[in-house]
């Protein structure tokens, strides 16, 4: 802890990214809270971007330069080791910090001590425009990661003592969703919120990694699920329902979702509403993913019904559209 008060180390990694670096850095120094130390790790960057982040004469800059490229988990982690404030928050060096950012979570974490890690809304800038929308309260955050991550890895803080006693540094080997793993270890040992407001915009760009690795992403986000969902129903001892909760539309896959629906219901993990609500949207999502590339998964989207009688089928309306649109579009569809 640090003895000064509130004290923010701020981590960005950043590998050739001369072309927004500048204006990252810039809104991080430009923040209207100011006790902070920026962490910048260069990871082996063969472009303009350590002459970019050497022209800032900034005090609070502590610059970790990687002689070769680490990749960007391992880069994260150098920063987290480096980091000496009570408070650790993340940044990407393609976005922008708005100027409230680190006040307005500093004063949330102050006034929060059960709270170990925060994030807040984005928004989206770039190729497309919009709103980037998380779960805000600790039991919905918890919900949600059975289907996704959900904080940006762009805009979370988290205490350094939480960090530190629980050793939970990036995962290796979960390629392109390290971030979605590590936010289902955060929220086994601390409550969670994010806050209703954005304070960073994400921009989006054809070179972003979600875009360039989208298939690599889906197979290790699957992994992530199961793993969350073994720990959160103690299925240990019965991996095959937690294998068979996720993946390809199937009867197995029904059998498995009544079987833990029967379990939350028995153990009160959930409220059955919500905890149905999140069974209906992933059904939903999965089917919509597969009917990309496989007609059939509009013919398996009803057997959810089995499971939940109530279902709308106006998502499996828009599956249908869905597959029709890529259809007519000219895309490959099996």
């Amino acid at each position: 802890m640090n003895s000064s008060g509130p004290f923010v180390s701020i981590i960005m990694t950043a590998f050739n990214e001369e072309k927004y670096i500048n204006e990252a850095i810039a809104s991080v120094l430009n923040q209207t809270y100011e006790n902070f130390e920026f962490i910048i790790v260069n990871d082996g960057s063969t472009d303009r971007t350590e002459e970019i982040i050497n022209s800032f004469k900034d005090s609070r800059i502590k610059y970790i330069k990687n002689e070769k490229n680490l990749k960007l988990i391992a880069s994260l982690n150098i920063g987290l080791s480096a980091a000496t404030g009570e408070y650790i928050a993340r940044m990407d060096a393609d976005d922008i910090c708005l100027p409230i950012r680190l006040q307005t979570q500093v004063e949330f974490m102050n006034s929060n001590p059960d709270i170990g890690i925060s994030g807040s809304q984005l928004t989206i800038f770039g190729n497309s425009n919009g709103e980037m929308k998380y779960p805000i309260f600790h039991e919905d955050i918890k919900l949600g990661l059975f289907i996704t991550s959900c904080f940006g890895n762009n805009v979370v803080m988290f205490r350094r003592s939480i960090f530190e006693k629980h050793k939970l540094f990036y995962p290796t080997g979960y390629f392109h969703a390290e971030d979605y793993k590590c936010w289902t270890s955060w929220v086994l040992v601390t409550k969670t919120q994010n806050l209703d407001l954005p304070l960073v915009k994400y921009r989006s760009h054809a070179n972003s990694v979600s875009i360039q690795n989208k298939g690599i992403q889906r197979n290790t986000r699957n992994r992530v699920r199961i793993e969350y969902l073994t720990n959160s129903f103690n299925l240990l001892n019965d991996q095959k329902t937690a294998n068979d909760f996720y993946g390809k539309t199937s009867m197995a896959r029904i059998k498995s979702i009544k079987n833990i629906l029967k379990i939350n219901d028995e153990q009160g993990y959930f409220s059955n509403i919500k905890f149905g609500d999140i069974v209906m949207k992933l059904w939903y999502l999965d089917c919509l993913e597969e009917a990309e590339t496989d007609f059939f998964a509009v013919f398996r989207y009803p057997l959810i019904f089995i499971a939940n009688p109530k279902a709308s089928f106006l998502n499996w309306v828009f599956v249908l559209k869905h597959y029709l649109k890529l259809r007519f579009a000219n895309k490959t569809i099996v």
